[in-house]
């Protein structure tokens, strides 16, 4: 049993992004904000942590940050500093900007936990990472997913295992995987492990030593995994744990981490739970569960959704349509035989009768005219 130390940790939050494979939506509202499920991204991470037993944030703000910092704010019982990345420098110099504003209490060094704001982890997830860090005495612990799937790489950090690990001990508290090298968005032939690093750390205060090492990558940031790196090198004993039990792929890693509009729908629908009202339940419309709707929307007669379909306020469905792997906004009208699948229907837009779209993002513009975007 270790002495909890959870007072003196804080949870560093990096809101501050421009979401560019998230336009439209993220020229609208930034990507920390986007609904999932009735909650913001940003607003179930801070309450996952809180449930897990934290309560102090540090929350890195940049693009639109008045619209994040009013979110966060609503959220009680917390300790909130907000911190201005004024551009977009990179998660290492976010991270420095952090820990040079936090003031280190009397009681010793702070401890940190790192999370971008398009990632969500249970409270059981984030207490796995924790436990590791203790029962180790670990400088850093990455947490990690597992996949044979080479499109991972294209997106994620690659780690490297100690040869001879045991690794059926990638998910266990006590030891997890001692990492010996990192590397960001391998090429194949670069590829190390079947193990890749998510956006979720958990750091000694120590580490900051290593920022003034850093210095500005090619993609014009100061990169975070220059900081494990140089802290592999330095002989610090970095672990890694599988937070993430399911083997991941192409497909499904959206569920975890959003990085396009697809995603958007993925992790809706992970989260996907809710009552369908009673009016729906009629014979003259079939529901294949999982389905939320709200009940003030309008559902006609020889209507089929589900599976995974989303039906916000306000909504107006007419007759024989068919939807599928759905979220409709708020105000959305369709019209008679609309079939949808993999679709995102922003708020306000009418579909015409017969309309048919996958894989894509629809929305309307000043005239009124409908915009499909494919993804």
């Amino acid at each position: 049993m270790f002495i909890d130390s959870k007072s003196n940790l804080n949870v560093i939050i990096l809101a501050a992004g421009f979401g560019k494979r998230l336009r439209p939506i993220s020229s609208r509202i930034p990507k920390p904000l986007i609904d999932i499920n009735g909650e913001s991204i940003v607003s179930r991470i801070i309450l996952n942590f809180k449930q897990a037993g934290f309560d102090k944030f540090l929350i890195i703000v940049g693009y639109k940050k008045e619209l994040v910092m009013k979110e966060v704010s609503k959220i009680k019982d917390i300790k909130i500093k907000f911190i201005e990345q004024k551009r977009p420098s990179g998660m290492a110099d976010a991270v420095g900007l952090a820990f040079t504003t936090l003031i280190i209490s009397k009681t010793g060094p702070v401890n940190f936990f790192i999370t971008a704001a398009d990632i969500i982890f249970s409270k059981e997830e984030i207490l796995k990472m924790y436990n590791l860090f203790m029962n180790t005495n670990s400088k850093m612990v990455l947490s990690l997913m597992k996949s044979y799937d080479h499109e991972i790489a294209r997106g994620h950090g690659n780690v490297k295992i100690l040869k001879g690990s045991d690794l059926t001990l990638d998910i266990d508290p006590n030891q997890g995987l001692q990492i010996i090298n990192i590397i960001e968005k391998p090429r194949n032939d670069q590829i190390l492990s079947e193990y890749y690093s998510l956006p979720l750390y958990l750091v000694k205060s120590k580490v900051t030593n290593y920022f003034h090492s850093v210095e500005i990558s090619e993609r014009g940031e100061k990169e975070f995994q220059d900081i494990i790196k140089f802290s592999i090198d330095n002989g610090d004993n970095v672990r890694g744990i599988r937070i993430i039990e399911t083997l991941i792929n192409s497909e499904n890693v959206g569920k975890y981490h959003l990085t396009n509009l697809k995603d958007i729908l993925k992790m809706n629908f992970r989260f996907l739970s809710g009552k369908i009202p009673r009016q729906f339940k009629s014979k003259t419309i079939k529901i294949i569960e999982p389905v939320k709707i709200d009940k003030d929307s309008r559902i006609e007669n020889k209507v089929t959704l589900g599976p995974n379909v989303i039906i916000h306020k306000s909504c107006k469905i007419a007759d024989y349509c068919e939807l599928t792997n759905v979220i409709l906004n708020k105000s959305v009208s369709l019209s008679k035989r609309c079939k949808l699948n993999w679709c995102i229907i922003d708020e306000n837009a009418s579909l015409p009768e017969n309309f048919q779209a996958e894989n894509s993002y629809i929305t309307s513009n000043k005239n009124l005219d409908l915009e499909v975007i494919s993804f």
